[in-house]
């Protein structure tokens, strides 16, 4: 358990297993909290590096903070703090913007790419007209319910419980100011000044992998598909039964194709053991 400063705020994380590394990127409606059902299941063979976004949990942070360009920087801190020269990234959601960005700008620093039900901040008209519908209809104390599949909610109400109880401890999102709230930060992430366009994605050079839920509304399977055409050689893996959160729905079915996916990613290049030093072997 760790913090390392980044632009101007104290971002936390935690470090745990050996092996290759995979940062784990998570949602507007999350914390570093919410992979405990993937940290287990991977830190035996590989690093897993958990934090909360600025603004999140443990990472104290105004809502003027809340900045695509920030974000790459936390990240990038953080593998510098812990001397890691590559990492995967697998990014749900929220973290998805941060993960493209990353990936597209400093390339050199991701082995592969697992974009969760992600809508990217990317310019593209069905994707786009999701998330404006998704915001307007929803208040940041009823987010984490929309991610969720309503079978899901019904199914497993103690999952569900907590799922809402781990959003709980982002303070930033239920004491935003009314008039510059949560929706609105989130809304300022799709401004067109903040969009990638489509065919940015045709620059990811590390192997990809889209994952969504069937049942995303936001994110849906179709437009998922549609972005997935940019990306040579990528692949798109659909969770049945599942919304917009389907490591937490259906971790045993997500955990397999995040798995899968990074050991073909593994054996198409070689990938650093991590070290206390920042030069790949």
């Amino acid at each position: 358990m760790s913090f390392v400063r980044s632009a101007g705020v104290d971002v936390y994380y935690e470090r745990t297993g050996t092996g290759p590394a995979l940062l784990f990127c998570h949602g507007a409606g999350s914390n570093a909290a919410t992979w405990w059902q993937q940290v287990p299941a991977f830190s035996e063979r590989f690093t897993c590096i958990t934090y909360d976004h600025r603004c999140f949990g443990r990472s104290v942070a105004s809502l003027s903070a809340f900045r695509t360009d920030a974000f790459v920087e936390d990240a990038l801190a953080i593998l510098d703090a812990e001397g890691i020269a590559k990492a995967a990234l697998v990014c749900q959601s929220l973290g998805g913007i941060t993960g493209v960005r990353l990936a597209l700008r400093h390339p050199e620093r991701v082995w592969a790419f697992a974009c969760c039900d992600s809508p990217l901040a990317i310019n593209h008209a069905g994707m786009r007209a999701n998330v404006a519908a998704f915001l307007d209809e929803v208040q940041a104390t009823e987010l984490e319910d929309r991610a969720l599949s309503t079978s899901f909610v019904r199914e497993h109400p103690a999952l569900a419980f907590l799922y809402r109880q781990i959003n709980q401890f982002n303070p930033a999102v239920f004491q935003a100011d009314p008039g510059q709230g949560w929706g609105a930060r989130l809304a300022s992430l799709f401004e067109p000044s903040n969009l990638l366009e489509s065919d940015d994605l045709s620059r990811l050079r590390c192997p990809t992998m889209f994952l969504v839920g069937a049942e995303d509304r936001v994110v849906t399977p179709q437009v998922v598909r549609e972005l997935a055409r940019h990306v040579a050689a990528s692949r798109v893996v659909e969770i049945a039964g599942a919304g917009h959160s389907p490591y937490f729905e259906k971790p045993e079915r997500f955990n397999a194709a995040l798995l899968a996916f990074l050991n073909d990613a593994m054996s198409w290049a070689p990938v650093p053991m991590t070290s206390g030093s920042l030069t790949a072997p």
